[in-house]
C-alpha cells in the first residue's frame, strides 16, 4: 500500500506522486526538517504541522491534494512558502539527523515541486482543515529536544519508532 499526492485543479497539469509507505514517512520527515527551520507566520506553521503529524495515524491513507490545503487570498506568498519548504528539503536541511539516508527523496521532491509550480491554489471557504490563519496551539509547537522539530499531536517523528529504524546509519 503506497500514497498519492495530486494536483487536481483546473489550473494544474496532470500529475500525482505515488509513493510507498516508507517512502511517505521519508518524504514528511524531510520536509518537516526543512519547515520547522522557516515557519514564521501561523499559516506556516500549520502547514509545517501537517507534516510533522502526517502519515502517522492512517498508513496507506496520507496522500491529499493541493487542492485540499486551506489556502487564504495570501495564496501567492503560502505557495511560495511550500516551495521554500521544498527548496530547504531539497538543500539537504537537517538530514544529518535522520537515522537513515534518504537516496530516492531527492526526485520525488522534485516531482513534487514540479507539481506544486504547477499549481493554482484558490482560496478554500471552509477548509476540512481548520482556519490556518489561526495560531496552532503552543503545545503543538514545542520542539523536541533532541531533533528541534514540532511535537504537533503525535510528538516528535524522529523519535517515533513505529516510522524510524531501530538502528541509525553512520554519518
Amino acid at each position: 500500500m503506497g500514497n498519492r499526492f495530486t494536483a487536481y485543479a483546473e489550473s494544474a497539469g496532470p500529475g500525482d506522486l505515488y509513493l510507498s509507505n516508507g517512502g511517505t514517512d521519508v518524504f514528511f520527515d524531510v520536509l518537516t526538517l526543512a519547515g520547522c527551520h522557516v515557519a514564521e507566520t501561523p499559516w506556516q506553521q500549520n502547514l509545517v504541522l501537517l507534516f510533522a503529524d502526517g502519515h502517522r495515524y492512517s498508513q496507506g491513507f496520507a496522500g491529499f491534494d493541493l487542492g485540499e490545503i486551506p489556502w487564504t487570498v495570501d495564496w501567492p506568498a503560502e505557495k511560495e512558502f511550500l516551495l521554500r519548504v521544498i527548496d530547504t528539503a531539497l538543500g539537504r536541511h537537517g538530514w544529518h539527523r535522520l537515522r537513515y539516508d534518504p537516496p530516492a527523496i531527492a526526485g520525488q521532491l522534485a516531482r513534487y515541486r514540479e507539481m506544486v509550480v504547477a499549481f493554482t491554489p484558490a482560496p478554500v471557504d471552509a477548509p476540512r482543515w481548520g482556519d490556518w490563519r489561526t495560531a496552532p496551539a503552543p503545545a503543538l509547537l514545542t520542539r523536541c529536544p533532541e531533533h528541534d522539530l514540532y511535537e504537533g499531536e503525535a510528538g516528535c517523528r524522529l523519535c517515533d519508532p513505529s516510522i524510524q529504524p531501530i538502528e541509525p546509519i553512520e554519518h
